[in-house]
């Protein structure tokens, strides 16, 4: 009998302070800012991890352009072609027509993707205002580390925009180096650009060029001209 009653009495004040303790809580899932996380993948030129994140910020903003066209710009670099032409016609559709997103949708969309060394829109007519007689070529070099030589970028992306205030701003040319890493922006209007390989984040090359009427301008990217050494436009153009 003495041993059962002790049985019970201890298993009452197991039970008592049981109900006692404060309830496990769980603790609670750390939120990620997407947003946040793309852009600084972004201006790091990690296209996949951009890419991750601005999906996923697409999943509670689906009308914002910021997010829609940089997914566009990760997929070229991604080389996923299906996804780019789905985003940059999204940006088309919804931008305004004159604003810069919707003018490289455009000329990526006429493309139609085409990696060729050779400027993103269909033969130009002679009439048309953005048809000019010179241009500019060169090939295109980079070393991944300090002191490793330099080796051809193939399938590279390139921007060729007018600066503000001059007579070629309102043009914008764009396109992809071949497998030698060779260039050649064709049948551009002469006068001040700005020669860059980024849209968005920080660019390997941010360098002013003129091009003159009827003039071939030879001009290599090496790391010998890149940002590290020479920026033409220190806040950003």
């Amino acid at each position: 009998m003495r041993l059962t009653l002790a049985l019970v009495t201890i298993g009452l004040l197991l039970t008592s302070g049981a109900c006692q303790r404060a309830p496990l809580t769980q603790r609670p899932t750390p939120v990620v800012d997407h947003l946040g996380e793309a852009r600084n993948a972004l201006a790091a030129r990690q296209w996949a991890g951009a890419a991750e994140h601005l999906r996923a910020a697409l999943q509670t903003d689906p009308q914002s352009l910021f997010l829609h066209y940089n997914l566009a710009i990760c997929a070229t670099w991604l080389d996923m072609r299906d996804e780019a032409t789905r985003e940059f016609r999204w940006v088309v559709t919804h931008a305004r027509a004159e604003s810069e997103e919707a003018t490289t949708a455009r000329r990526w969309l006429a493309s139609d993707g085409d990696r060729a060394p050779t400027q993103i829109a269909t033969a130009p007519a002679a009439d048309d205002p953005n048809v000019g007689d010179s241009s500019v070529h060169g090939t295109i070099t980079w070393s991944p580390e300090e002191g490793q030589s330099a080796t051809p970028q193939a399938h590279f992306q390139l921007f060729l925009k007018g600066l503000r205030e001059t007579p070629s701003k309102e043009r914008e040319y764009v396109l992809w180096s071949d497998e030698q890493g060779r260039y050649e922006f064709k049948h551009v209007v002469a006068g001040s650009y700005q020669l860059s390989d980024v849209i968005a984040g920080r660019p390997k090359w941010r360098l002013k060029v003129v091009l003159e009427p009827g003039r071939d301008l030879a001009f290599d990217l090496t790391p010998g001209n890149s940002i590290n050494v020479r920026d033409d436009f220190p806040q950003g153009g």
